[in-house]
């Protein structure tokens, strides 16, 4: 579980409309020079948030989908509810099952 303090910072909107982030912010979480962030108004408020961008090649890894399955093949393992095969053929004999 993640654990979320709430603080309140006052920042000024400086030449060119730029506003700086503080360092405590960035650090608790992993900002760094070069990353995106997802600016959005939800309620009249500025909604600032970090991203991480996954290729393309990897979108598919990283879907909920995806990310499900992993979870549910490592509480498998995690149980011991696995199967061994020493051949192709012993194998898809075993997933007709």
């Amino acid at each position: 579980m993640t654990v979320i303090s709430i603080t309140s910072h006052k920042i000024f909107v400086q030449k060119r409309n730029l506003i700086s982030i503080s360092r405590d912010i960035r650090e608790q979480l992993n900002i760094n020079e070069g990353d995106v962030l997802d600016v959005r108004i939800e309620n009249n408020k500025i909604i600032i948030e970090s991203m991480k961008l996954v290729p393309s090649d990897q979108a598919s890894f990283w879907s909920e989908t995806s990310q499900n399955d992993m979870l549910e093949a490592k509480s498998d393992l995690d149980s011991g509810n696995v199967r061994e095969f020493n051949t192709v053929s012993e194998f898809l004999d075993g997933i007709k099952k």
